[in-house]
């Protein structure tokens, strides 16, 4: 290492510019306090560009007291070559070298430059031009020619801070060791980058957080996709069904009901021709009775001649006859009432004789109404009988509108038909309303039956639109009800929405949704529940022989109250007749006097009148038992032949019917037909097939179905809280590319973190034997400078490991032996204050030295501080024992022993009131001759 040999300042602090010679191993800087001592220390430190030290002073502060705007700093320092013959600022191979340091004002700022050139070079040529060097280029240099850290960071030691190496903890020292040595910056790196690692690892801490909610939202993500992919599914099921399915199943039950159709239509064709061969028969044997009655006819005129013959006689001979008995009996009631005179009472008679009449007017009024009643219900049961229905006035009255309209029809009632009579309730109950609903056989009929409808109000359905009864759903209602023909269409659906249930227990038990009804005819439906049943039957052949028994009853009903009636009337007659000739007796004996003569001769001839009577009677009576005779067999033969021709009408209305029956279906099945062709045409191939159609039917049994299962789908839809946005897809796949991105980044992250945590921990535990090598080499420096200075030194080998905690505790524990009084610590109390120095210097010094590199110089502000006069010859001849150059600082004393290790003394004095520039430094030199005849 390089020893100085001179110093030239220029403009440093209050000093304008003088020259030094540092020539000598030991150079003493003494004078009073403020004299400038560690100013010229500080110009050391400042040339040499040490920068460490922890004081408020540095460069720019010595420059701001002499107001100029320039500063040289300048040294010539050694260049010799050491044990293997290197030179410390190689390549130059001068024996000296000269550091200068240029300082100058820019902008209002301070700014260093400096240069390293061989030789002794002033200032002036310096400054003429050269290679400039930075702070960080010069520290290089400096550094490789021997200017360590561990001697920067000696050289940064404060004015008395020598003595307080030894108030070190062994902690302290171990760490002020490493530091000097440069070990402490490698561990700084090595806690750097565990602290790094500690980051990562918490940084990856906060990650896994962040992965496990990104984790989450990717779930929350998921279960989103899968709502929306349930969605699309449900929605594409429900178009399947609507644009393939129900086409599809439909175009089958069309096809299925034309193949049904076909079959039946020519089952009614059969029948058709079988009715018109019966209708044929019957005409001719109606034909054969017609001849014969008029026969009878014939007869039975000339029975009316020969009545009306015997008639005139009889009525001949009885007026006779009945004019003699009245008289008689005229007689016989004059005399019983001329007898009975005495006892009437003529108010109460006259009050009997006007009830009794006015009686006999209201059995009057009674037996027409029962007679135009029993009318009516003759009527009724000859239409039930013959397979007919009772049909309203309104009702009759339109439904011969459409008949003289030529529109074809048939009332509901006349389709149905009841199959489970225990049903018939709730059956009725439902159909009620429709009784009266008519089905047209021809849709074209549609507006001409509606405009009827409109002008004589008929307040019921006229329904043109007909189609083919599906297949019932289990347990619903449609079940146990039959068509003849084809009905509304609207209707088999509602039949088959409804279900039969036991109970209400029972349909409480069903979806909310789910329409039901029970046998007594209470219904739920969508507005609630309520009881429609009732007595009434107008369905089936069970409602017609109900009607039946109903109407004969009445029939009876009314026979027994005519038997009734004509009892009292004929009573009544009777008794009213008697009180009237009780009343008319008042004047019966005039009249005996006056007619008594009339009454003689009636009385004589009245037996001869009753014979001749008697015989015209029997005359009469034999002659109307021969037209009654007639009669009855004219009546028969009439019953039957109205029977003949009420069978004969009802066949050819039936015929007419059923010819109007098979062109309406045939009609209905050219239109299916055709609309079965047309909806065939427009779908494609691969649907129409009849493996495809039988296909559809498998999975959905009817159209109906197919209806239920796109109302579930979208229900669900409806209800069911689904994802419908499509970017819940993009959104997933992005969480999910996150997620995959972060977790492998992780795993990367950790795998790199591990492996750097490995690295480190090796490299660490491998560096601990250069620490170990370190405190060895400064634990030998320090039994090496015990021995110079005679004083006993041992230090125990701190516990190195590669941990942490146990780096951090680490501490080096030296002992010392003054004067063989036994070993002391480091700062135990029980050194003096001159044994704390040496102490100090021991420990300072030992950082310095180095065994490959010889030489070097220290600066140490006043460490005769506190010292006695032995001590400082003590710590004098420890200083000239080192092999080193010191620079040291002493205030002015009175013990002039400080001096006697030094060849070179530089006295500063204090800058003189008014003088711009302090007194240059005063230089005394030993010489060494004196020094060798003084010893």
């Amino acid at each position: 290492m390089f020893e100085f040999r001179s110093l030239e300042v220029v403009h440093w602090d209050y000093w304008q510019r003088f020259q030094l010679p540092l020539d000598a191993s030991i150079v003493t800087v003494v004078g009073p306090n403020g004299s400038g001592k560690t100013t010229l220390l500080d110009a050391l430190r400042t040339l040499l560009a040490i920068e460490d030290r922890d004081t408020a002073r540095d460069y720019k502060t010595y420059l701001r007291h002499n107001g100029k705007p320039y500063a040289w700093l300048r040294a010539v320092v050694s260049n010799s070559p050491d044990r293997r013959g290197g030179r410390p600022f190689f390549p130059i191979k001068d024996d000296q070298v000269t550091l200068a340091c240029r300082i100058r004002k820019r902008g209002g700022d301070w700014s260093r430059d400096y240069q390293i050139v061989g030789g002794d070079v002033p200032v002036e040529t310096l400054e003429q031009g050269g290679e400039w060097l930075g702070v960080r280029d010069y520290r290089v240099r400096l550094a490789g020619a021997g200017l360590t850290r561990a001697i920067c960071r000696v050289l940064t030691l404060e004015q008395g801070a020598t003595d307080k190496l030894c108030q070190y903890s062994p902690r302290e020292l171990l760490q002020l060791i490493f530091d000097v040595f440069e070990d402490k910056a490698v561990l700084d790196d090595y806690q750097r980058a565990r602290t790094e690692q500690f980051d990562v690892e918490k940084e990856l801490q906060q990650l896994g957080q962040d992965l496990a909610g990104l984790h989450l939202r990717l779930e929350s993500a998921k279960a989103d996709v899968r709502s929306f992919e349930d969605y699309n599914a449900l929605r594409n099921q429900r178009q399947r069904l609507e644009t393939e399915i129900a086409p599809k199943v439909e175009l089958a039950d069309q096809r299925n009901a034309i193949e049904g159709a076909k079959p039946r239509l020519t089952g009614l064709r059969r029948a058709l021709r079988e009715r018109e061969r019966m209708l044929d028969d019957m005409q001719r044997e109606d034909a054969v009775a017609s001849g014969g009655r008029e026969t009878l006819v014939e007869a039975m005129r000339e029975a009316r001649r020969q009545v009306a013959a015997s008639e005139q006689t009889f009525t001949q001979a009885r007026d006779a006859a009945r004019d003699a008995e009245m008289l008689v009996k005229r007689r016989d009631e004059l005399a019983r009432l001329q007898a009975q005179r005495g006892e009437l009472d003529v108010d109460a008679l006259s009050a009997a004789v006007e009830n009794g009449r006015r009686r006999q007017a209201e059995l009057k009024l009674e037996a027409e109404r029962d007679r135009k009643r029993a009318g009516e219900l003759a009527a009724q049961l000859a239409a039930l009988s013959g397979g007919g229905r009772i049909v309203e006035p309104f009702e009759r009255d339109f439904r011969s509108s459409l008949l003289k309209a030529d529109i074809d029809h048939h009332v509901l009632t006349e389709l149905v038909e009841i199959v489970d009579p225990q049903w018939s309730v709730a059956v009725e109950a439902v159909l009620a309303p429709y009784r009266h609903l008519l089905v047209l056989e021809n849709p074209k009929d549609a507006r001409t039956a509606w405009q009827l409808g409109e002008s004589q109000q008929y307040r019921h359905f006229i329904v043109a639109e007909r189609a083919p009864v599906p297949k019932p759903s289990a347990g619903s209602l449609l079940e146990v009800v039959r068509f003849s023909a084809d009905p509304p269409a609207w209707l088999p659906r509602q039949l088959d929405r409804i279900r039969r249930v036991t109970d209400i227990e029972h349909g409480s038990r069903l979806p909310a949704q789910q329409d039901w009804i029970t046998q007594k005819g209470y219904l739920r439906e969508s507005r609630g529940g309520r009881h429609i049943g009732g007595n009434q039957q107008h369905f089936g052949s069970g409602a017609r022989q109900s009607q039946l028994a109903e109407l004969r009853v009445e029939q009876e009903t009314i026979v027994q109250r005519a038997h009734s009636r004509e009892a009292e009337l004929q009573e009544l007659s009777q008794r009213v007749d008697a009180d009237q000739s009780r009343l008319l007796g008042l004047d019966a004996t005039q009249e005996l006097v006056t007619r008594a003569g009339e009454f003689a001769a009636a009385a004589e001839r009245l037996p001869e009148l009753a014979e001749a009577a008697g015989a015209a009677a029997a005359a009469l009576s034999e002659a109307r038992a021969r037209i009654d005779a007639a009669g009855d067999q004219d009546k028969a033969e009439g019953i039957a032949a109205a029977k003949r021709q009420g069978q004969i009408d009802a066949l050819a209305r039936e015929l007419r019917e059923r010819g109007s029956q098979i062109n309406g279906e045939r009609h209905s099945l050219i239109q299916r037909i055709v609309d079965y062709r047309r909806k065939r045409a427009i779908m494609p191939e691969s649907w129409r097939t009849a493996a495809a159609l039988h296909a559809a039917r498998e999975e959905y049994e009817s159209a109906s179905a197919v209806r239920r299962e796109m109302e579930r789908i979208d229900d669900r839809l409806e209800r069911g809280g689904f994802v419908t946005d499509e970017s819940c897809v993009p959104l997933r796949d992005k969480i999910g590319a996150d997620h995959d991105d972060l977790a492998s980044s992780i795993m990367r992250r950790e795998g790199h973190l591990d492996r750097a945590k490995r690295l480190t921990e090796e490299a660490r535990g491998a560096y601990i034997n250069v620490l170990r090598a370190t405190v060895r080499r400064y634990k030998k420096n320090l039994a090496a400078l015990g021995e110079l200075a005679g004083i006993g030194v041992d230090a125990d080998m701190p516990e190195l490991a590669n941990n942490d905690v146990a780096l951090a505790q680490a501490g080096l524990s030296v002992r010392f032996d003054f004067d063989r009084k036994g070993w002391i610590g480091l700062d135990d109390g029980e050194a003096s204050g001159g044994q704390q120095v040496m102490k100090s210097l021991l420990l300072l010094v030992a950082l310095l030295r180095d065994e490959d590199q010889p030489g070097g110089f220290v600066f140490i502000d006043e460490p005769f501080a506190h010292l006695d006069v032995f001590n400082i010859e003590k710590v004098g001849r420890f200083l000239r024992a080192t092999d080193a150059q010191y620079i040291l600082t002493t205030p002015i004393t009175h013990n002039l022993n400080v001096f006697d290790p030094s060849d070179l003394v530089l006295t500063t004095s204090k800058r003189r009131g008014g003088n711009t520039w302090a007194e240059p430094v005063a230089v005394l030199k030993r010489q060494v001759e004196a020094k060798g005849k003084a010893a």
